[in-house]
């Protein structure tokens, strides 16, 4: 399977002051992709509780489902995650997420964004 990522470490603005950024979840850490090339890692007991919240949600839908449906069972394109076209998934991913394997887009409010990066909110 191809892993290499293009571009999807880069966090996009939404039109609805929200961001969409990746969350890379191997084994009991969790890497957190906050542009620039920085990341921040948590674990399953420093994880942010609206972070758990969001990956409790977005894990609800059965995603390999509907990537076999959209995707055509090609769900290696890791560079097509943060930029997936809203009517690949459920209406409410629009503002929560999704996942591909152990990938998430998740999405979130600016200012709480700016908080989990460290900046001034």
């Amino acid at each position: 399977m191809n892993t290499e990522r293009r571009n999807v470490n880069e966090p996009i603005n939404l039109a609805d002051d929200r961001i969409r950024f990746l969350c890379e979840h191997k084994g009991d850490v969790y890497k957190l992709y906050m542009g620039n090339n920085m990341t921040r890692e948590f674990t399953d007991e420093t994880l942010p509780d609206d972070i758990k919240a969001l990956i409790g949600m977005i894990n609800a839908f059965d995603w390999d489902k509907l990537h076999e449906k959209y995707w055509d069972g090609e769900v290696d394109e890791y560079d097509k995650l943060l930029w997936a076209a809203k009517s690949y998934y459920p209406q409410v991913s629009a503002h929560i997420g999704w996942r591909l394997e152990e990938y998430y887009a998740l999405v979130v409010p600016y200012n709480y964004f700016l908080k989990l990066k460290g900046g001034e909110s």
